[in-house]
């Protein structure tokens, strides 16, 4: 009788708890300070005509000003790119400084030097809803880049513990809208959120169509992100 009592116990419990994190609401913003510097591991598993690639590049972000209206200023510089064809490796110059000017919901209000490439690969890129939002809620944007218009579809599916971090699992869906005549490009997957300054722990995204200057044909891939610092 003790043992049913003490597990009817721990499971009411756990279903509270449950219950909490369900029903707690976040607050999403970008919550950073001058000089605060993530360093980010990425990877992009490409499928190039049937061909497997995987490009490797670290991308560092820093924080140049914050500005009075709330704007924060980034810089992202990116190591040098590996990219691994087969059994042979292929060391690539790292790519022009990007400078990006980001509203404090994550929008891109501004953007400087770079390329197209690095730019969609941009960690901090996310835009968060003006209301306080719980597991379960959705929200929307739509946006510019390099592939044209898109319409990006936003979803709080749970909070998971990435490391040290107690993390915001955001799903994401992105379609061209408006796109040119055989040009269609989407994304899907999650992006995991540090409630506390806004930024991402953790993305993983799978690519289709992608536009990239040089390349023969749009892009097909996976790309993964993390914090390592």
């Amino acid at each position: 009788m003790t043992r049913v009592f003490r597990a009817t116990l721990l499971t009411a419990c756990a279903l509270l708890s449950l219950s909490a994190a369900v029903a707690q609401e976040y607050t999403l913003k970008l919550n950073v300070k001058e000089g605060d510097t993530f360093k980010y591991r990425s990877s992009m598993d490409i499928d190039f005509g049937g061909q497997s690639v995987l490009a490797t590049v670290t991308i560092t972000l820093k924080v140049l000003k914050v500005e009075e209206n709330g704007n924060i200023q980034m810089e992202s510089a990116s190591g040098e790119m590996v990219i691994k064809f087969g059994d042979q490796e292929m060391p690539q110059p790292a790519p022009p400084v990007t400078k990006m000017t980001f509203k404090p919901n994550g929008s891109v209000a501004k953007v400087e030097g770079g390329d197209a490439m690095m730019q969609q690969m941009n960690p901090a890129q996310m835009t968060f809803p003006e209301k306080p939002v719980k597991v379960g809620d959705k929200w929307s944007d739509t946006v510019k880049n390099p592939n044209g218009e898109l319409k990006i579809e936003y979803e709080l599916v749970g909070v998971e513990k990435v490391g040290e971090v107690e993390a915001l699992k955001i799903k994401t869906t992105a379609r061209t809208v408006n796109g040119k005549e055989g040009e269609s490009y989407s994304a899907d997957g999650f992006t995991w959120i540090d409630p506390k300054t806004g930024m991402a722990v953790k993305m993983e995204t799978r690519i289709k169509g992608m536009q990239v200057e040089g390349a023969p044909m749009p892009i097909d891939g996976t790309l993964k992100m993390e914090l390592v610092k």
